[in-house]
């Protein structure tokens, strides 16, 4: 019995040399985020953080996969976060010119986290929103979304009687961008064009 005890008593002290003099092994990285301006119903304003879920850069471009909060007037269960894929390009002279390469919230790559349809206009599906607010922002630069109005107004890209009703999916969706292309600028383009994200 004081073999085992001796041999336990050797085995415990080897064990616990074994780990001293090493430094703990850091903590994992968090998730990267950005500041947006959340708007909701009417234009109230209020800083929100957007998270990136995942980030991965190659020569031309950088692909992005960014969940945030956009609705937040409805119940949890048909609202919820909504998790953005876009591709912004790289190789653009300036910040200001850098632009969205791809953007979809399906195709297995994002989730469209508003209400589906639009609790008062049927016609607003997924769908709907992907064709006449998601895709036509294909092409929109840095300079476009630093120069949108904020809540109520429209990127020259997006017909605003298509969407109107559906002002706080729109502004914030262009918000959450805007905030990831000053993200894009300051760790792409070495801070230039930088703002902050309102």
């Amino acid at each position: 019995m004081k073999k085992k005890k001796g041999i336990l008593l050797t085995v415990l002290l080897c064990m616990v040399c074994a780990g001293c003099g090493r430094e703990a092994a850091p903590p994992p990285e968090p998730f990267s985020t950005f500041s947006y301006t959340h708007y909701a119903s009417g234009g109230t304003q209020e800083p929100y953080t957007a998270v990136i879920l995942h980030e991965q850069s190659n020569s031309t471009f950088t692909s992005y996969q960014v969940a945030y909060l956009s609705c937040t007037c409805r119940d949890p269960q048909v609202n919820y976060c909504s998790v953005c894929y876009v591709e912004l390009l790289n190789t653009r002279p300036a910040a200001e010119e850098a632009a969205i390469r791809a953007i979809s919230f399906g195709q297995n790559r994002g989730l469209w986290g508003d209400s589906n349809p639009n609790y008062y206009i049927p016609g607003y599906t997924e769908e709907y929103m992907d064709e006449h607010l998601v895709q036509p922002l294909t092409g929109a630069t840095k300079a476009d979304f630093d120069a949108w109005g904020g809540y109520g107004a429209q990127l020259p890209q997006i017909d605003p009687d298509v969407i109107s009703g559906a002002t706080v999916s729109a502004g914030n969706l262009a918000s959450m961008l805007r905030g990831l292309f000053a993200y894009h600028a300051e760790h792409y383009y070495g801070g230039e064009g930088k703002n902050d994200g309102a």
